[in-house]
């Protein structure tokens, strides 16, 4: 007896593998759907852009042959498992049209019944079955939704078999569709077929800024473009010490602030030198040091630049220049005082004062010769004065105190 149920067994499945078998296959693409879909046929003849009826796990459906029907044998093809039933006839292309609006009013109803029962749920979509057997609703949710008693009330007023779809961010972004931040369609809706795991890891692989804002996407969660180039960055990055780190190179103690691999450059930094060098370089000559103390930079004290990269001096010609939007250091401002007093007392010139006499004595050549005696002494009073004041503030320091929201010079405290 057991011998005879295993053949019968055996006879069943090969009856069910010749039954799947088909000499041909069609790539059928349905309405909102972002990729073709393959189902076996019987019929050579059908083209590319003609409508087809096929059968789905959803029941009868209707849509647009991609490419022209290809034999299975000759390309090597996979056995599809769903068969074209039919080439759509005008019955057929009438209750699609129709469709669209009785999947119009079957929205609002489920939309009402939402809205009054109180669920938490967003609809998206409404769909019918080619036949109006069957209707799925699409909604978006954060949670579970115990939506029983809505499907009673769905099913009073719809009289027809109800399916309700809960779907995720990245599913209705892939639904409705987008532009993303390059500027073109979101690679979801356009080609992707699945979604691949996206991790913070990879953005920090990249050795990009981490703002949750500009790594999103159109769904809110990270972009799938972070996992195309994190292969690359992960082989480019390799034996690298991380950013931020300290590193031993020629007997020094340095700090890793900054690191290309795009430009193949790296930037170590300690109180005395920056040293721009090569990735090979800092693979193969650094040497990781941790909890060493570096010495701090006195104040006003030049770094040393060392540029170690390799480049020409025409590719740093033609390089962007650097502009830094660090701002000026309190030594700084003390060197640079001095300096503008000394081109301001320089660029000032005595005015020659000049009195007019009215009266009777107005036109006297003696009162004129006096007056210009007195203008003579003073103009040289006022130069003795300038330079003294120059040379007192050359020799002493301005130092500048805050009292009570003012600054008091040496000079006025004295």
């Amino acid at each position: 007896m057991s011998l005879d149920k295993e053949t019968n067994t055996n006879d069943i499945q090969e009856e069910k593998e010749e039954a799947v078998v088909y000499p041909y296959s069609v790539a059928v693409r349905f309405r909102d759907a972002a990729k073709p879909y393959s189902f076996g046929c019987y019929d050579s003849s059908i083209k590319k852009g003609s409508w087809v009826v096929v059968e789905t796990q959803q029941g009868l459906e209707m849509g647009m042959a991609e490419a022209d029907a290809l034999e299975v044998e000759k390309y090597g093809l996979r056995m599809p498992t769903r068969p074209v039933i039919r080439l759509a006839t005008a019955i057929d292309r009438r209750s699609y049209e129709e469709n669209v609006h009785y999947e119009q009013d079957a929205y609002n109803i489920c939309a009402e019944e939402i809205e009054s029962l109180g669920l938490d749920m967003n609809l998206l979509n409404a769909q019918y079955t080619l036949d109006r057997a069957k209707i799925l609703f699409i909604y978006l949710a954060d949670q579970r939704v115990d939506f029983r008693e809505l499907l009673k009330h769905l099913g009073a007023r719809l009289h027809c078999r109800i399916e309700l779809r809960q779907i995720g961010e990245r599913d209705k972004a892939k639904m409705v569709g987008g532009i993303g931040l390059c500027g073109m369609e979101c690679c979801c809706r356009r080609f992707k077929n699945h979604f691949d795991i996206i991790s913070i890891n990879m953005a920090k692989n990249q050795m990009l800024a981490l703002n949750t804002e500009k790594l999103s996407g159109m769904c809110g969660k990270l972009m799938c473009c972070l996992k195309y180039e994190d292969d690359d960055y992960k082989a480019l990055t390799e034996g690298l010490p991380k950013m931020g780190s300290q590193v031993e190179y020629e007997g020094s103690i340095y700090r890793i602030t900054a690191m290309n691999v795009m430009s193949d450059e790296a930037k170590l930094e300690n109180h005395q030198q920056v040293i721009f060098l090569n990735l090979k370089d800092l693979r193969e000559k650094a040497i990781p040091r941790k909890g060493v103390v570096m010495q701090r930079r006195n104040d006003g004290e030049k770094k040393e630049v060392i540029h170690r990269t390799g480049k020409t001096n025409e590719q740093n010609a033609n390089a962007t220049p650097h502009v830094s939007m660090e701002l000026p250091s309190m030594a700084e401002k003390k060197e640079r005082a001095p300096r503008q007093n000394q081109k301001a007392n320089t660029n000032r010139e005595p005015k020659k004062e000049t009195r007019r006499t009215f009266g009777p004595n107005a036109n006297n050549p003696q009162n004129a010769n006096k007056d210009n005696r007195r203008n003579d002494n003073n103009n040289r009073r006022r130069e003795q004065t300038n330079r003294a004041s120059s040379n007192t503030k050359s020799e002493t320091k301005n130092v500048t105190v805050r009292t009570f929201g003012r600054k008091k010079t040496q000079e006025e405290g004295k």
